[in-house]
């Protein structure tokens, strides 16, 4: 038979009291209940009757409501209450505990609290983030049990169910035994837990945990390549002391995925993240201009190169025609190659070691796709041209074809491997150095080859 909640007992009162806005009987009813109850029965509130019971509170005891809340209830406060009303309750508030609540919370609440503690002594966000951003130390929730060896899996059961109803831990899907200096010693997952006689160790049942642990300053980056390596649900955090000091969950690891991604994918076009979310147009082109400048000296160059055969198109303009194709199918399977290699770094799926195994993989790939392309195109140039500028023209603009490919197919596999040995983001430059490098390297080859074939007398006017 199950025990009734002493939530179940006073939460009705507390609704009756409100609809009559008794508020003096309210406040004083409010004295004898227990923060740690009240929160157990926080969700049968409505957010307005939420607002007017923490109002009643003492300073006191609103901050061990506070403290018993979970993230998402502490959220809806800080969002309703006044700035004025904030302060106090946030001076209460644990360290470890105001860290993981100010890491939470939006840009736009993040600056409001930033204000707020400059009008009051509360807890500076700043002063709390011990760890820089974007490392795992930044991302972890402080909020989890940490259990002794020594423990009876009864008494283990005992402290994970009472934190359980208290909402005191962010994750249950892996428990964490510590020593008495808070040194990381095993992991324990509930379901181990529970199968274990009630009087066994936990020293005897938890298992290590030197394989899963993640140092506090490891950028998030490595950290989902850990989560991806070891096909992790939630890891523990540690210092250089090996001092457990949260926990990181797959959640964290999705939504620093999803964020990694949307940098690369940016900083491929030569702009950043936040263009896409909010930015000036001023702003736009300052991001935007760079790369761009880069470009646009890349292909002033490959202008030159042009006019320096300028003589050998003078005598067979069709030549000019499949310039752009030529450029552009070795553009796309430069972005295409560089692409998968840049996902692969920044996923882990491939080390520095690969360069040689991948780099030749894409050359062989684009070796293929050129040569099939460049007999395509070829038999377009021989039906529309065949006659006109002789049997050598055909296999001009094929082997063209054929050398872009082949050539941005390799550059694009080797240069990622390059920047990010050089210490450089490879989304940043790899795809600008691609493209115009490609431009230059086929324009010149294309070219070269139909200069020799004139002067060889296979290509005619």
């Amino acid at each position: 038979m199950s025990s009734l909640q002493p939530s179940a007992l006073f939460i009705p009162e507390i609704k009756q009291l409100l609809a009559r806005k008794d508020y003096r009987e309210l406040k004083s009813d409010l004295l004898e209940i227990n923060p740690a109850d009240l929160a157990e029965g926080w969700p049968r509130l409505t957010p307005f009757e939420r607002l007017i019971v923490f109002k009643l509170l003492s300073i006191i005891r609103a901050s061990e409501l506070f403290e018993e809340l979970n993230a998402e209830h502490q959220l809806q406060l800080l969002s309703a209450l006044e700035i004025q009303a904030l302060g106090p309750v946030l001076e209460d508030v644990g360290e470890v505990q105001a860290a993981a609540l100010f890491h939470r919370l939006p840009e736009r609440s993040l600056r409001r609290m930033v204000n707020l503690v400059r009008r009051s002594t509360a807890v500076r966000p700043e002063q709390e983030r011990v760890f820089p951003p974007n490392t795992a130390g930044s991302l972890m929730h402080t909020d989890l049990l940490s259990l002794g060896p020594k423990l009876t899996a009864q008494q283990a059961l005992d402290l994970v169910r009472s934190a359980s109803r208290l909402h005191r831990m962010s994750d249950l899907h892996v428990l964490y035994v510590a020593d008495d200096q808070g040194r990381l010693m095993g992991v324990l997952s509930p379901r181990a837990l529970i199968a274990a006689p009630r009087d066994m160790r936990l020293s005897q049942i938890m298992g290590p945990a030197q394989l899963i642990k993640i140092r506090a300053d490891l950028d998030q980056e490595e950290a989902t390549k850990v989560f991806s390596k070891y096909k992790l649900l939630a890891a523990p955090v540690v210092d250089q002391d090996n001092r457990l000091l949260g926990v990181l969950t797959v959640d964290d690891i999705l939504h620093v995925i999803s964020q990694e991604a949307t940098e690369d994918i940016a900083k491929m076009a030569g702009t950043s993240a936040q263009e896409l979310e909010e930015a000036s147009p001023g702003r736009v082109a300052r991001l935007r201009m760079p790369w761009l400048v880069t470009t646009c000296a890349a292909e002033v160059v490959v202008g030159l190169i042009v006019q320096r055969f300028e003589h050998t198109l003078a005598q067979a303009v069709a030549l000019a025609s499949f310039m752009p194709l030529i450029a552009a199918m070795g553009g796309n399977v430069g972005t295409q190659s560089s692409t998968l290699c840049v996902r692969g770094l920044a996923t882990g799926h491939l080390q520095h070691s690969d360069w040689k195994r991948i780099t030749l993989r894409e050359f062989l790939s684009g070796l293929y796709l050129g040569a099939g392309y460049g007999v395509a195109v070829a038999v377009v140039a021989a039906t529309v041209f065949w006659g006109r500028l002789g049997f050598a023209f055909p296999w001009v603009v094929g082997a063209g074809v054929l050398l872009s490919m082949t050539v941005a197919s390799t550059m694009g596999a080797a240069q990622p491997f390059f920047l990010h040995r050089m210490k450089i983001d490879p989304a940043v430059a790899v795809g600008p150095l691609v493209s115009t490098l490609t431009d230059l390297m086929s324009v010149t080859a294309y070219l070269a080859l139909a200069t020799a074939a004139i002067a060889a007398g296979w290509l005619v006017r």
